[in-house]
């Protein structure tokens, strides 16, 4: 029987992506992968390395905090289906979606080596983690930026990071002439659940998230390895041609077409489009996404707008659309609703700007194809990623300090700073400059070394 790496990635296509792209470079060094997806996934790769193998299993998703652990884990499902019998010796290592702990426990009790992907920077896993010792110490103050030992100094701590991550719940009454204590529980940071994992794998790579990448192997003292960004194989072909979405990822329901889509960008000057999309898990308020479409008519710039359909949990509403933006705006705008081809927007060079929630897979893509950056973060990492490329990578603006609150104004003003700011666009540039070459060569050695790694312990 050959030796195998086992892949169990969260059920969400934000995660399935990467994890599918790191088969795929895990494959291309010769070992065979199976890759654990849901039955009932709209995300089943297509087009995979022939040594990739993806096993639908039968086991239910995650379900909401505190209820988070599926009755039957992905590994096990695929254990009793496989000819491993008991002998579990063949599997080299599973790696394991860091949303997905529970199935380390599973690989503990069968003596098979575990290792945690974070689909998701670097960064976002280093300030949860910060800010939960931060937090735990003593509370922060409103308007408090706190410099973390072991990180950049201009990436700091701030009381926005706490109630928009960790969310504490508020503590009970103070006895009488004391003060009330602090709370007695707060979510633990992402990197609590990688214990009995041998080691930590990242989407990003050294050029964009060392000090990060160091910070967290220091504070858990166990090796972490930048291994991205895990981006489509035609993606590092050229810096220079639009990518075609359809020939790489499977298509999804769209009132708009692809051929559509890449004739109306055509038709537009170079780097004037500002592109708009918040993702397909959350979305801003009904009040929020009103004065974006506001925004949007009023600053004249050419612009996309993606808005999901369906309803997802989140803050946002269920099937917002803006009634008549589309018609006021003519030739100008083009609102699509339900799946957008974004590798080939972001890829076009009529694209200027990008006003995104900064999760990270949009994130990436954006760097590499220098998009700059109108950060919306909504929810979770997403705050964390969008200082990372506002406050480190200056390669765009946040669209106000606190966003749950935006106005026309702010979309306006944003528009307009971010097409117009050279410096931004300068650092964007430089940016998409470390993917000249295709995937990273640092990423490259990463990958290697921790095969290295783990052949040796685990033979």
């Amino acid at each position: 029987m050959s030796r195998e790496i086992v892949v169990v990635p969260f059920h969400d296509p934000g995660h399935i992506f990467p994890c599918t792209e790191l088969c795929n470079q895990l494959a291309a060094r010769n070992y065979h992968v199976a890759l654990l997806i849901p039955k009932d996934s709209s995300s089943v790769p297509h087009h995979h390395h022939p040594l990739v193998h993806t096993f639908l299993h039968s086991s239910p998703p995650p379900r909401p905090p505190p209820l988070q652990q599926p009755t039957v884990d992905p590994l096990i499902d695929y254990l009793s289906h496989a000819s491993h019998g008991r002998d579990f010796s063949s599997i080299i290592c599973v790696i394991v979606d860091d949303m997905m702990h529970q199935v380390i426990q599973t690989c503990l009790e069968r003596s098979i080596p575990a290792v945690t992907i974070f689909t998701s920077s670097a960064c976002s896993a280093a300030l949860d983690h910060a800010t939960w010792k931060v937090q735990m110490e003593g509370s922060l103050v409103p308007g408090e930026e706190r410099t973390v030992p072991g990180l950049p100094d201009d990436v700091t701590i701030t009381l926005s990071d706490v109630t928009h991550v960790h969310r504490p719940p508020s503590p009970p009454p103070g006895i009488e002439g004391l003060p009330p204590p602090p709370p007695p529980f707060m979510r633990p940071p992402r990197i609590a659940g990688t214990d009995g994992s041998a080691a930590m794998l990242f989407n990003t790579c050294d050029d964009l998230e060392r000090p990060f990448i160091e910070y967290l192997a220091n504070e858990k003292r166990k090796p972490v390895w930048a291994v991205g960004p895990l981006l489509p194989g035609r993606l590092w072909d050229s810096l220079d041609q639009p990518v075609q979405d359809a020939e790489i990822r499977p298509g999804r329901e769209s009132d708009v077409g692809e051929r559509e889509v890449l004739e109306w960008l055509d038709s537009k000057p170079r780097g004037s489009v500002i592109y708009v999309s918040f993702g397909s898990l959350r979305s801003p308020s009904e009040a929020s996404l009103a004065e974006l479409a506001a925004g949007l008519e009023e600053s004249t710039r050419p612009f996309i707008w993606v808005i999901q359909p369906k309803g997802r949990p989140g803050p946002g509403p269920a099937g917002y659309y803006p009634d008549g933006l589309a018609g006021r705006a003519g030739e100008r705008g083009l609102i699509i609703r339900g799946w957008a081809p974004q590798l080939l927007i972001l890829s076009h060079p009529s694209t200027g700007g990008f006003i995104s929630h900064c999760g990270w897979n949009s994130t990436v893509e954006a760097l590499r194809c220098g998009v700059p950056i109108l950060a919306w973060p909504i929810d979770g990492d997403q705050f964390h990623n969008a200082k990372l490329v506002t406050a480190r990578l200056r390669c765009g603006f946040m669209i106000r300090a606190e966003p749950d609150a935006v106005t026309k104004d702010d979309v306006t003003r944003g528009i307009e700073r971010l097409l117009g700011d050279e410096e931004a666009r300068r650092r964007a540039d430089s940016v998409r400059a470390v993917f000249a070459d295709g995937f990273p060569k640092s990423s490259s050695a990463s990958l290697d070394a921790f095969l290295e790694s783990v052949i040796t312990n685990s033979a």
